[in-house]
């Protein structure tokens, strides 16, 4: 497993890879530490605009690893629930980097895939990518997946999805709002994805982080008011450098 950072445009963007394809890019908590950590590193550069995140392999994600479901047998519930909730905080601090995340959804994405595709900003998906949450079969009950899922997805397709019994397309994720584009292809992934990294670039960078500030504290307080002072900041920046409209 390795994750490697590289800059590009100058700086502006960072290319984090995680590959972890020898196992479909599964997951246990010391993994998502270390990406969590990685992104964070990166959104921290001072020229930094935004993250594009390059899953390796046929696979977005294969979901948490199954190697580790021996030791939970033998710990309390409570120890297991505190560390769901420790994935779904480090899930969280993506979720709040102050610069958006790009990336390539491709093949197959497993149970807790599910979790971390929701918590990038950007991200694309093949038409052909499938979704599944396989863990009912196993007589498991999807925790912060369940959450997600069950946010996004109407009543319904949410326990036929959370139950196993269906699966979904990429097509699909973009109905449902858990992708911002959906391609025909695999092939056309990497062309559409440069392509919004294009566009994003085009926005000044401080103006791209304050985007991230208003959709963010939206969607946490369903309020305005930080949107607001974060909205008068930006146009007084503007005003300051002459570029308002």
């Amino acid at each position: 497993m390795s994750i490697t950072v590289t800059d590009e445009h100058g700086g502006r963007v960072a290319r984090v890879t995680f590959d972890n394809s020898a196992r479909g890019n599964s997951f246990d908590l010391p993994l998502l530490r270390e990406l969590t950590e990685a992104l964070e590193t990166a959104a921290a550069g001072p020229s930094r605009v935004l993250i594009r995140l390059d899953m390796a392999g046929r696979h977005f994600c294969g979901g948490w690893d199954t190697s580790s479901f021996e030791d939970l047998a033998n710990e309390s519930a409570e120890t297991v629930a505190n560390r769901l909730r420790t994935g779904d905080e480090l899930l969280d601090r993506i979720r709040r980097l102050p610069t958006p995340v790009v990336a390539a959804v491709r093949g197959q994405v497993i149970g807790f895939g599910v979790g971390l595709l929701s918590a990038l900003h950007l991200p694309v998906a093949d038409a052909a990518t499938r979704v599944s949450l396989p863990e009912a079969r196993f007589g498991l009950a999807p925790a912060g997946v369940g959450h997600v899922v069950t946010q996004a997805l109407p009543r319904a397709q949410a326990y036929a999805l959370l139950s196993g019994l269906t699966t979904a397309t990429g097509r699909q994720l973009f109905s449902w709002g858990l992708v911002a584009q959906v391609v025909d292809t695999t092939d056309d992934l990497d062309a559409a994805v440069a392509k919004m990294i294009d566009g994003l670039l085009a926005v000044p960078g401080d103006t791209l982080r304050a985007v991230v500030e208003v959709v963010e504290s939206s969607l946490e307080t369903g309020l305005p008011d930080h949107a607001y002072e974060t909205s008068a900041r930006t146009i007084v920046s503007a005003g300051q450098k002459g570029d308002a409209p």
